[in-house]
């Protein structure tokens, strides 16, 4: 690629890592900004120099629709390229039936897989034909080319930890301690994500070892539905040939570092402990009390918007129900009850803060209410009443060491 400048202050690049601008960027810029540079990223796949292959399991295509918002007049074109000239993509390519099948890469430089992927019932997702001409499951299909593949992502929830489809059908099985009470079966289909799952001690379709050509694990974008930026940005980078940082669940850092609860608009309010009543009320109160589950989930939609930059969820009164995690679904259903109540957390929320609205000194006692929760960095022994194996939420990206969600410690571009 031509020099040219990457970081807006006058210093050039002749690489373009993308992930290491978004997290100084404006709500709805990045995309906007360097739209012309993802697009040339993009077109690296649709002139045949790269190959890309987007496999879909157990899924509504919510992360397709999704990612194909890309709305910048530069990438527009380019996207509408891309979907057309990607090897495999079951709703977008013009070919259908075996001649799709046939235009496949069989060593994709990126793998995309979209949807959870059903191991009990193979059936319940499958395209093509096998050998002998039996429906071939996604799961054979994954298998299959995620070894030939330089890169392998998964898209959406479902595929990074087997989403909604995973969720445990409530039905009692075996007790197999009666001190510990009856155990739920797991899901029908026994769908899982492409290497991990939401059920603790289970894993995915390819296991905790599987490395891609590249040397990397499953790099996970999830999201119930994703964000565009998350898809196109990371496909991106790894298009121009560079590796993103990724987090614990190898989910890139610069997307899932923050904390949605820190960065959110609403916080001054959960300070104050001033609450909404109900889902949806006209009002600007912290959403906590009707389930919100900003508190425990990583994404930086607070400050990067959907829509072009333009709203989330929580600006219409809506509150996070935390399906960037892997704990999502059965960790964060109901969706409308406070989260103590669901056993995520021991500390009663909502007391702490009108407890510091009554202080005398409303800010000592909002940052008491703060450390009871674990928020922000203490040597203090826990809240009375919380456990003491209670993990903390983390407050990545605060540079002033109370968890405010600043983002005061200098970014490299």
């Amino acid at each position: 690629m031509a020099q040219s400048d990457v970081s807006g202050d006058g210093s050039g690049t002749t690489r373009r890592n993308f992930l290491q601008l978004v997290g100084t960027a404006a709500a709805g810029s990045v995309i906007t900004q360097y739209s012309s540079d993802v697009a040339t990223a993009l077109n690296r796949a649709t002139n045949g120099s790269k190959e890309v292959v987007w496999l879909q399991g157990q899924t509504c295509s919510a992360c397709t629709m999704s990612t194909l918002q890309g709305t910048s007049p530069s990438l527009e074109e380019a996207v509408s390229e891309f979907k057309l000239d990607v090897t495999y993509h079951p709703e977008l390519m013009a070919e259908t039936g075996q001649a799709a099948i046939d235009a496949m890469s069989d060593s994709p430089d990126i793998l995309m897989i979209e949807g959870a992927i059903p191991t009990k019932i193979p059936s319940a997702a499958t395209f093509g034909r096998d050998e002998r001409g039996r429906r071939k499951p996604i799961v054979d299909w994954v298998k299959e080319l995620a070894p030939e593949a330089e890169y392998v992502m998964g898209i959406g929830t479902c595929a990074c930890y087997g989403g909604w489809q995973s969720a445990e059908n409530g039905a009692p099985a075996v007790m197999d301690d009666p001190e510990e009470g009856p155990w739920l079966d797991t899901n029908v289909t026994g769908a899982k994500g492409v290497q991990y799952t939401h059920q603790q001690g289970d894993q995915g379709v390819l296991g905790p070892d599987f490395t891609s050509g590249a040397g990397l694990p499953v790099i996970n974008v999830p999201g119930c539905m994703t964000h565009p930026d998350y898809v196109l940005l990371t496909v991106a980078t790894l298009l121009n040939g560079h590796t993103p940082e990724l987090d614990e669940f190898n989910r890139p850092e610069a997307f899932y570092g923050p904390l949605v609860h820190d960065q959110c608009s609403r916080r001054g309010y959960f300070d104050r402990g001033e609450f909404v009543d109900h889902v949806g009320e006209d009002s600007e109160k912290c959403l906590y009390t009707v389930g919100c589950k900003g508190p425990y989930c990583h994404c930086d939609d607070s400050v990067r918007l959907w829509n072009d930059g333009t709203s989330v969820c929580r600006n219409v009164g809506a509150p996070c129900i935390g399906c960037m995690e892997p704990g999502f679904w059965d960790n964060m259903t109901p969706f409308y009850e406070p989260i103590e109540q669901q056993g995520l957390l021991m500390t009663d929320i909502e007391t702490a803060g009108k407890a510091a609205v009554g202080a005398t000194v409303a800010g000592i006692g909002a940052h008491a209410a703060r450390k009871g929760m674990g928020y922000g960095d203490t040597d203090e022994p826990p809240a009375e009443g919380a456990a003491e194996n209670d993990q903390p939420p983390r407050t990545d990206g605060c540079g002033c060491g109370s968890g405010c969600g600043c983002n005061s410690e200098d970014t490299e571009d």
